[in-house]
């Protein structure tokens, strides 16, 4: 069977992929930047976010949660934040001594 005896039955026109991956309803606009898979732009489909040159970055639901699950929270204690800023001025105060040493 050639591929205009395909396209003249409408085999093709009635595939899954014509629709969105998302929500399976609205026409495919564009796709998932990671996967590739169809979306339709809906807000509730996807998520956007500008890109090169104008352009926009688009990532499905489903990236979307699979990226969120390798993401790790980060907090910073009060104590390790006061370490930090006395390691700092420790390291301020013995370049300052070696300045006045040396001038």
């Amino acid at each position: 069977m050639n591929s205009y005896s395909i396209y003249n039955h409408g085999s093709l026109s009635s595939k899954k992929e014509d629709t969105c991956n998302e929500c399976h309803k609205k026409r495919v606009k564009e796709c998932c930047n990671k996967c590739g898979e169809g979306l339709c732009l809906s807000e509730s489909c996807c998520q956007t976010f500008p890109h090169y040159y104008n352009g926009l970055y688009i990532i499905c639901n489903n990236c979307v949660t699979c990226i969120e699950t390798k993401l790790r929270p980060t907090s910073i204690d009060n104590c390790d934040l006061r370490l930090l800023k006395q390691k700092i001025s420790k390291q301020q105060e013995a370049n300052i001594k070696k300045l006045n040493e040396s001038g």
